[in-house]
């Protein structure tokens, strides 16, 4: 569309037919998701946006709404939209955080030399060892490795196309932990088939662990959690399956295998909406069954609980929603942040990934759980503004007591608007607890955002909070081979 065009529906949006196009782009629009608002991208990329949401109108296959003329859209948001996006990034506290920490990268012999492109971690003993070691999977070479972080040595696990979140489990209860793994099918978002479950089961002997598809023919597989969901005695997977555009839901794998038989998974498809990125599992209600908190992206951008009602049926109970759909909804934890004893949200959002452009509403922030029983009782806190914010964890990091918030940001190298990549945008902070609770920023570390993975754990059993952050690299390409995939924190605090 020209800009002549787009010119003359401007000046022709007089006041009172300006109301007009506002009511038909609400009707339009917000029949799907959320209007977009004016303010989420400047003046001149409004053309674009528009454009964008159209074809995604005709990709969906309906034709029961009555679309405004696209120019009177664009007239209209580029009217309305500031000439620049005002950001706000993370600035220190401005005095020392009470932990000094150590920072170290991390490589280790025999890693393919690849940009790195870490997509999980997790601390735990494989079997025949008396010891933990850090389980890293990375989307670049599709290796899961297990690493011995004091020795640097390494152990490959298995090799996969890309896998993502691993969850450590006994699935076939014979006493021997494997893992679980989350399947991808490909690095970037578009619709396939070629999403898995992968169970990494253990040999009998030795550290090595046999490859077995547990659910194939899905979409992009983003996350797996395990759980009892049907109270039988079992272990059941739930997955998130994010997809992209016709692609996507929620499933549960219930376990029907009999203990010492071949593994069998009946599928259960909890929900079919595309972009669910995290399920963590929780009993919000205190009922004795397990439910799971779902936070689900693309237009939907939202938090939802999903209540367990027995005989793997679920009832989905929206929590939260956000104001717009360019939020970038990107990572969940759920955490008792502040100490009353319930289960409160912790959640970050800041993917640019699907349009190469960063949101003034990034950040981080907390649900505070008031009321078990009803979604409606979680109260909305903003913790802190902050372009690609990712990940957020939560940990006893300066050993006072409470819970303290430990954060990354991922953002791509090209990211536009291009004042941003001028613009000091720390990669990973500390939020202090303190009564309140307030929770004060401490910037770690100001190089480029580029930590899609966080773990906190103690790394050296000495009694302290380790933070290990995943790099993630080699999205655009042309990144060195020689960067370091993790870049450990130690904590000197004890």
């Amino acid at each position: 569309m020209n800009d002549r065009r787009i010119a003359g529906a401007v000046a022709s949006l007089q006041p009172v037919n300006v109301a007009e196009v506002e009511e038909h782009i609400r009707r339009f629009c917000g029949d799907c998701h959320a209007v977009p608002r004016p303010g989420a991208f400047p003046r001149d990329r409004w053309a674009e946006e528009v454009r964008i949401g159209y074809q995604q109108y005709v990709r969906s296959g309906r034709d029961d709404l009555n679309p405004p003329p696209m120019a009177e859209v664009i007239a209209y948001y580029r009217a309305q939209a500031p000439e620049k996006l005002a950001f706000r990034v993370p600035q220190d506290l401005g005095r020392a955080f009470r932990v000094r920490f150590r920072q170290e990268d991390i490589d280790w012999e025999g890693r393919p030399r690849a940009a790195p492109t870490v997509s999980g971690l997790a601390y735990q003993k494989l079997p025949g060892s008396d010891r933990p070691w850090l389980i890293v999977s990375d989307m670049a070479t599709g290796m899961i490795t297990a690493l011995d972080i004091t020795s640097r040595e390494s152990r490959f696990l298995a090799r996969l196309r890309f896998p993502c979140r691993v969850e450590v489990c006994d699935l076939e209860r014979t006493g021997r932990l494997g893992f679980v793994v989350a399947e991808l099918g490909s690095f970037f978002a578009m619709d396939h088939r070629d999403g898995k479950v992968v169970w990494l089961r253990p040999e009998e002997e030795g550290p090595q662990f046999r490859v077995i598809p547990i659910a194939e023919n899905l979409g992009r597989v983003a996350d797996v959690r395990i759980a009892d969901f049907d109270s039988d005695g079992d272990p059941d997977v739930l997955v998130a399956e994010f997809g992209h555009y016709r692609t996507g839901g929620i499933l549960v794998l219930e376990n029907q295998s009999t203990k010492g038989g071949p593994l069998h998974f009946a599928i259960h498809r909890l929900d079919s909406r595309p972009g669910t990125i995290h399920v963590p599992v929780t009993d919000l209600n205190t009922d004795g069954r397990p439910d799971f908190v779902a936070l689900i992206s693309n237009e939907w951008e939202a938090v939802e609980w999903f209540l367990n009602l027995g005989d793997n049926r679920f009832l989905c109970r929206p929590i939260w929603r956000a104001p717009d759909l360019t939020f970038g909804s990107s990572g969940l934890e759920l955490v008792d942040l502040d100490g009353d004893g319930d289960t409160d949200i912790l959640f970050t959002n800041g993917d640019s990934f699907d349009n190469l452009y960063a949101n003034p509403s990034h950040g981080v922030q907390w649900l505070e759980n008031q009321s078990a029983d009803s979604p409606e009782g979680f109260r909305y806190h903003r913790l802190l503004d902050w372009p690609g914010a990712y990940r957020a964890v939560a940990g006893d990091v300066d050993g006072d007591g409470d819970l303290d918030i430990v954060a990354s940001a991922w953002l791509p190298k090209s990211v536009r608007p291009q004042e941003l990549q001028r613009m000091e945008v720390p990669s990973l902070l500390i939020l202090e607890q303190e009564p309140g609770p307030v929770f004060r920023c401490h910037i770690l570390d100001r190089s480029w955002p580029q930590f899609p993975v966080l773990l906190l754990t103690d790394l050296d059993e000495d009694g302290d909070l380790d933070i290990v952050a995943g790099r993630h690299s080699g999205l655009e390409g042309g990144t060195s081979d020689a960067i370091a995939p993790l870049r450990v924190y130690w904590n000197q605090m004890k």
